[in-house]
């Protein structure tokens, strides 16, 4: 924000002394930036000494650099105001009329020998689906959940086999695509969504309109997969027992997680309007997924 107005302002001609780009740099380790830097704090961009005192300082093992920025008391509400609109367009999304909520029950074993209990042997994960943006990856996770199919189509016994340390769980069935028999078009809504936080359920595929059964949890931001993976839903309990499964590829090797139990909580009607395939493309090819095809448009 502050350095959006210091464009804006050397653009138009005013003077910085109205308006500046207030980012401070403070050195916290002397191996990092070097002894006679150490313990200084200067700005950058239009700040002055004595504006602004930083709030935080820190110091020890690993940090060598710590910055921030100086916000006007203007700014400062911009960015609350944002931060906040952002907050309750997240909430509007999971608390959608319609979206169904479900659950896995996650065993972790074998026990870890050094005594832990709680999420270390497993729990519950409930998710909030995405029935709106995301109608065919939500209804064919709910119908997994459920087991309403019948048969193998279901994520019960389903056993979380890729997990990358502070990236993905990641998990499906390996006798089933999906609830209808195959793999299902993209959802062009889901693929808009960003995965800019932790606990997003994430479609895996091999490329376009190829999803199926499988999917991943991400446990941190993971910009790279955007709109090459259609988002479908979030993690709204468990997040302990998410962080578990992802600690089995770094600390507990030899262990793995396994869904006991899958299921339905509200919203569970079937959707029997939504198709796996697209009814409406695009009239002209687009990129998508780096390649160019007629883009799924419904």
């Amino acid at each position: 924000m502050s350095c959006r107005n210091h464009r804006a302002s050397v653009a138009s001609g005013s003077s910085q002394e109205k308006v500046g780009c207030q980012l401070w740099v403070w050195c916290g380790e002397k191996d990092g930036c070097g002894i006679p830097k150490f313990g200084e704090c200067w700005g950058k961009a239009g700040f002055k000494a004595g504006d602004a005192t930083p709030s935080l300082r820190a110091a020890g093992e690993g940090i060598a650099w710590t910055s921030g920025a100086v916000f006007t008391p203007a700014e400062a509400a911009s960015v609350e105001q944002a931060e906040a609109d952002a907050a309750r367009k997240l909430a509007e999304r999971r608390e959608r009329p319609g979206n169904p909520r479900v659950f896995f029950d996650v065993e972790i074993t074998p026990a870890p020998t050094d005594g832990r209990t709680g999420a270390a042997l497993g729990g519950r994960i409930e998710f909030a689906l995405y029935a709106h943006e995301s109608p065919r990856a939500a209804e064919n996770f709910r119908a997994m959940c459920t087991g309403e199919k019948g048969g193998q189509y279901t994520y019960k016994g389903m056993r979380f086999y890729r997990i990358i340390d502070m990236f993905i769980d990641q998990g499906g069935s390996n006798f089933v695509n999906s609830i209808w028999g195959g793999a299902f078009d993209d959802d062009p809504g889901g693929l808009e969504l960003r995965h800019d936080r932790a606990g997003l359920l994430s479609a895996a595929n091999s490329g376009p309109d190829t999803n199926s059964g499988h999917f991943s949890i991400v446990v941190a931001p993971a910009p790279h997969l955007d709109k090459s993976y259609t988002i479908f839903g979030e993690v709204t309990k468990g997040w302990d027992v998410m962080m578990a499964i992802n600690k089995l590829d770094k600390f507990d090797k030899g262990r793995q997680a396994t869904v006991v139990r899958a299921g339905c909580l509200s919203s569970c009607e079937p959707r029997p309007d939504v198709a796996a395939k697209c009814k409406t493309r695009a009239t002209t090819k687009q990129m998508v997924q780096q390649r160019m095809m007629y883009k799924c448009v419904d």
